[in-house]
């Protein structure tokens, strides 16, 4: 370069100077190496502070107490839900049964029926020869053993395989169902009954027993084989007392005719 150039652009710079006009500037480069890049990121990355924790922890506390109440309510449905199709299996397995048989299995092992809330039996102690017991030794109409139970029952007296109600069964002691069924249907049959009537259903049981599974109501099955809740008052506060006996057989009426008012159709 000569010196005239030189001059010529020191001259150019002066005067872009004095008269406060703005230089242009060259665009910065910056390295896209990986080492760069990484320092960038460095720069860029911040921690959260406590006060952000304590937000998101709280804001999934919450999530959690609205879920877990949702899920507890959706799963006691679903067991409801089974309970009903259990009760319609127990119906459709006696109908089987007694179309075998020619009628329904005696009620329980006593003279008369005995105590009529002794409704439930489904092994004596000796043998399977009452109530339930048919249903699923013998002619094998059952086909599962947990469909004669339902899942939301809590007494250990009436659930599948407790000490209180063992299974496999054990010689002189009961295995109780987890339903009952109505008196006074020994030596009938369906094709008999010309009115539609409760059939089988959860526990007519003292009050803390009829609670201990679905709290409000119980299900119930008709002799028309439909399956719904029943919620007479009556059921989850009668009078009947312990142990069993033949007096309260009144009272045990009252309750399947209290289920009859309760059917749909």
């Amino acid at each position: 370069m000569s010196d005239a150039t030189v001059v010529g652009c020191h001259w150019r710079l002066v005067r872009q100077c004095w008269t406060g006009s703005k230089l242009p500037v060259a665009p910065m480069i910056v390295s896209s190496s990986p080492r760069n890049m990484t320092m960038r990121h460095r720069v860029e990355r911040h921690a959260f502070t406590l006060i952000e924790l304590l937000v998101v922890v709280a804001i999934i506390s919450l999530l959690i107490a609205i879920a877990v109440p949702s899920f507890t309510q959706a799963r006691r449905q679903v067991r409801s839900t089974r309970c009903l199709n259990n009760l319609r299996c127990v119906f459709v397995a006696s109908n089987m049964y007694a179309d075998q048989n020619g009628s329904l299995p005696p009620l329980n092992n006593d003279p008369n029926e005995g105590a009529w809330q002794y409704n439930y039996i489904l092994f004596d102690g000796r043998d399977f020869n009452q109530n339930f017991g048919p249903l699923f030794v013998g002619s094998k109409v059952i086909d599962h053993v947990q469909q004669l139970f339902c899942p939301l029952q809590e007494n250990p007296f009436h659930q599948l395989g407790t000490p209180q109600n063992p299974w496999p069964t054990v010689p002189n002691m009961d295995t109780r169902a987890g339903y009952g069924r109505r008196p006074h249907l020994t030596g009938k049959s369906f094709s008999s009954m010309r009115k539609v009537v409760a059939y089988a259903a959860d526990l007519l049981h003292q009050p803390d027993v009829v609670r201990s599974a679905h709290r409000t109501f119980v299900n119930v099955v008709f002799t028309d084989g439909h399956a719904q809740r029943g919620r007479e008052p009556k059921l989850l506060d009668n009078a009947l007392a312990s142990p069993f006996s033949a007096l309260d057989n009144p009272v045990v009426q009252e309750l399947w005719e209290a289920l009859d008012r309760a059917t749909g159709r």
